[in-house]
């Protein structure tokens, strides 16, 4: 799905100007100019804007061969949005603000309708994405979001769609995702998929009951998205008979979902400690991957408890070891105890300590 931004004639000023960054990027030279400066005036919204640069220099807008050039980031600003600067590629990004709402025409059944979309950022996740919050109940936590139907049990949903962050790469999340889906659908998992603005991605579908040819009463379909050492991971589960309307929503919203730096602040989850412990484990022990894998041991983690000040999560080792993981949901600092059962009857506090948001 393509869009458009329309942000008035002074954006169109600076719409010039993009294209020339645009050009520049794959046709780097110097060329000699005129420009003249008769001191232009900004008025956005019967303001008066002072041009600035990020460093909050003024820069004076200009004239060249008749086309008056202004500021990208000064304008953007004003009209409300926020400008990012990609200097690997030279390109100039103008992107909505957290929170903001605006109205976006797509085809549902043939027949165009207005949608009223949401644009949320979710930097523990690394992804910003619109959602349809007429259609949709945002549920929100720092390492999850998901969208619920409106019509639905908010409790017991049939129609959503769950947003998360995996520490794996994506193609081990994809195949761990493909194992539990094949055991009871009939898969069809396409690994060059085109997302409008995450680019390419694995999509796994899994609509058909295993080895029936008939249709599942719900489907589900994954996307699992490159996101630096990890993945994002969009899950959408919609009823059969609701397959029409919301596989639709779901796909012009993945549509809009765009990967971006992650940051770790606040309070740890325990979804976080429970990640940050296993990726802890992975790297103490290059081993323990291919041991996991190889399925010929026993070998977990899973929050054993959980406390407004610290989150236990529990490791049994292919040993028989079980490793109690003691986070500081505030600091992330955590230490370990270990009982070793047929050997010890106490358990012990060991000499591991670490700090879990460096795993996150």
């Amino acid at each position: 799905m393509k869009r458009k931004l329309m942000f008035g004639a002074v954006l169109l000023v600076c719409a010039a100007l993009l294209c020339a960054v645009s050009f520049a990027a794959g046709n780097s030279y110097s060329k000699e100019i005129t420009a003249h400066y008769r001191d232009i005036n900004l008025v956005v919204h019967g303001d008066k804007v002072i041009p600035k640069d990020v460093n909050g220099k003024v820069v004076e807008p200009f004239i060249v061969d008749g086309t008056t050039y202004l500021p990208v980031r000064a304008v953007s600003e004003a009209l409300g949005k926020t400008v990012e600067w990609d200097d690997a590629t030279s390109t100039v990004s103008i992107k909505r603000l957290d929170g903001e709402r605006f109205n976006e025409t797509i085809i549902m059944e043939g027949m165009e309708e207005t949608v009223r979309y949401e644009h949320i950022i979710n930097k523990t996740i690394g992804f910003e994405m619109d959602y349809d919050y007429e259609s949709f109940v945002r549920n929100s936590e720092s390492d999850m979001e998901r969208f619920v139907s409106i019509w639905d049990d908010q409790e017991k949903p049939e129609n959503y769609l769950k947003v998360t962050y995996s520490t794996d790469d994506a193609e081990t999340a994809a195949g761990a995702i493909c194992a539990i889906l094949s055991v009871e659908y009939d898969i069809i998992r396409d690994d060059s998929y085109e997302l409008d603005r995450a680019g390419s991605c694995t999509r796994i579908e899994a609509s058909e009951i295993k080895g029936t040819g008939r249709m599942a009463d719900q489907i589900q379909v994954a996307y699992v998205i490159p996101a630096g050492d990890g993945c994002i991971v969009a899950r959408a589960y919609y009823a059969i008979e609701a397959a029409e309307g919301f596989g639709h929503r779901f796909h012009y919203m993945m549509d809009t979902l765009e990967v971006i730096d992650r940051t770790v602040e606040g309070t740890i989850s325990n979804d976080q400690a429970l990640s940050a412990v296993k990726s802890y484990c992975y790297a103490a022990n290059p081993d323990l991957k291919g041991i996991v894998e190889s399925g010929e041991y026993s070998v977990y983690w899973t929050v054993a408890s959980s406390s407004d000040k610290e989150i236990v999560v529990l490791f049994r080792s292919y040993t028989g070891a079980q490793i109690r993981y003691h986070v500081d949901r505030n600091t992330g600092e955590t230490y370990a105890t270990e009982l070793v059962p047929g050997t010890s009857s106490e358990e012990k506090r060991t000499d591991e300590s670490f700090n879990v948001k460096d795993y996150l």
